[in-house]
């Protein structure tokens, strides 16, 4: 386990004489910056506080702290609550060139996957640290201390009855505090018999296709859309039917063309093009389930990070005929390890949905069910999910601040209000697939829209899904200069 700690304090810098016309906040910004260039601070350097450089370098403390706030947005300081100010341990110039995943055991393992053709998008392309495949929780902002006390808690909790629960929906306490969380932030009113814990989406999806769709039965999926769903359903014998989308979601008169079992959508942050479902689409879309009798299979992936405002609620608190079946996981929320996700069953579907639960697998480990629900329970995750929202809209908004100064207006991007990635519209007739190499060969892996079109409705207009949430400050800034320079051709 990495331990960050100072590599050594440092009780003062040297300072060089202003440059004329230099006001005094880029004094000291520059300072800073040719101390680190030159090696005089290294990654992990405390650095003196803003009032002791203020007494010494004859200025006020405002101006020290406002260049500090300028040096961290550009990803040379790190200031840690608690424990001062020091020098990034990643900085940008560097941070390329470094992963903070252990490195492949071979050359072929690291090497970049080929662009896939349309239709056969890879389901998993996610890279903590790669701009921009970055599409995860960021790890390093989870609050550790309170996890493992939350665990801790949850081991000295533990007794006979709950290491021999076999109920397939999970442990009674975890469910409660589901349905409580989803209440308070996506408006879903459920009962705790009407949720079933389980390891994640894909998981979810799974059960759903075989306790909802008949063998040879056919499923609606939006084009472009998650691809591990597609593959899921066609295990699963079922035939996948692909529906188009527009600027409020997927396209209900098409959808009224064809007869489905189900119908899968993401409609808080529409994977992958972060189109959220209007109002008056999600009406029309639960008019059309209870007019067929058909489901529709609501995966709420990403809605716990709304960063303008509050979301809107989600289809499933509309479902007055109890037509849809709601999904969601905490492994994005959270942290990729831990493996727990929810599914808030409609009625006449839990019966089967638990028959087919219990055949294929038990609930997840009760000590990680215990522990969540502790976490909850105590609010952390609340704390959790704010400390993270900051976060990730502060990478955005680095990303987007690169973006716009070469030239990109702001109705290029969508998809903003949420989740992990934006869409950034390109101009009508670029070359995607090419725009991609070449944005490769500077060293940034980076997906079009296209390569998660199925090619089987129209085809979307050429973008980029730019992912940023598992990046640090100084990755999201420095690699979105390198994209901005090599998109700036295309404008």
């Amino acid at each position: 386990m990495a331990i960050h700690r100072f590599t050594r304090a440092v009780a003062d810098l040297p300072a060089s004489s202003p440059k004329p016309g230099e006001t005094k906040q880029r004094w000291i910004h520059r300072q800073f910056v040719e101390a680190i260039e030159t090696g005089l601070l290294q990654p992990g350097d405390g650095v003196p506080s803003t009032r002791t450089l203020a007494e010494r370098w004859g200025t006020s403390r405002g101006v020290v702290e406002l260049a500090f706030e300028q040096l961290g947005r550009e990803g040379y300081l790190d200031a840690m609550v608690g424990r001062g100010t020091q020098v990034s341990a990643l900085l940008p110039e560097r941070f390329l060139k470094t992963r903070p995943l252990a490195p492949a055991p071979d050359r072929a393992a690291r090497e970049p996957a080929p662009i896939p053709p349309p239709g056969h998008a890879a389901v998993n392309p996610v890279r903590a640290g790669q701009p921009f495949v970055a599409r995860l929780p960021d790890v390093n902002t989870f609050d550790l201390a309170g996890w493992r006390a939350s665990v801790s808690r949850a081991a000295r909790a533990l007794d006979p009855e709950t290491l021999g629960d076999a109920d397939p929906r999970g442990l009674p306490a975890l469910r409660q505090e589901v349905c409580r969380h989803i209440a308070l932030s996506r408006g879903v009113k459920c009962q705790p018999d009407q949720i079933m814990i389980v390891t994640g989406i894909r998981h979810a999806i799974d059960l759903c296709a075989q306790a909802a769709v008949p063998v040879g039965g056919k499923v609606a999926l939006e084009d472009p859309g998650y691809a591990g769903a597609e593959q899921i359903f066609r295990l699963r014998r079922c035939q996948t039917v692909d529906v188009p989308l527009d600027r409020q979601g997927i396209d209900i008169d098409t959808l009224r063309r064809v007869r489905v079992d189900m119908a899968y959508v993401t409609p808080a942050h529409q994977a992958p093009t972060g189109v959220a479902m209007s109002p008056s689409r999600r009406a029309e879309l639960l008019d059309w389930a209870q007019a067929t009798g058909s489901w529709l299979l609501e995966d709420d992936y990403d809605s716990d990070f709304s960063y303008e405002m509050a979301p809107l609620p989600a289809l499933k608190s509309q479902d007055h005929d109890d037509r849809v079946i709601f999904c969601g996981s905490f492994n994005k929320s959270m942290f990729p390890g831990l493996r727990i996700a929810y599914v808030v069953a409609p009625h006449a579907l839990l019966p089967h949905l638990l028959q087919v639960r219990a055949a294929t697998g038990r609930s997840n480990p009760v000590l990680d069910q215990l522990a969540l629900a502790d976490f909850m329970a105590s609010e952390s995750m609340l704390r959790q999910l704010r400390k993270a929202r900051v976060a990730y809209k502060g990478r955005r908004d680095l990303i987007l601040q690169e973006l716009m100064a070469v030239g990109f207006a702001p109705h290029a991007f969508e998809g903003l209000h949420a989740g992990f990635h934006f869409v950034l519209r390109l101009p009508p007739g670029t070359d995607e697939a090419a725009l991609v190499l070449r944005v490769r060969e500077a060293g940034i892996e980076v997906q079009g829209i296209r390569s998660f079109w199925r090619g089987r409705t129209p085809m979307p207009g050429p973008a980029l899904v730019i992912g940023y949430s598992a990046l640090t400050n100084a990755q999201a800034r420095w690699s979105a200069k390198l994209l901005a320079a090599e998109l700036a051709s295309v404008l």
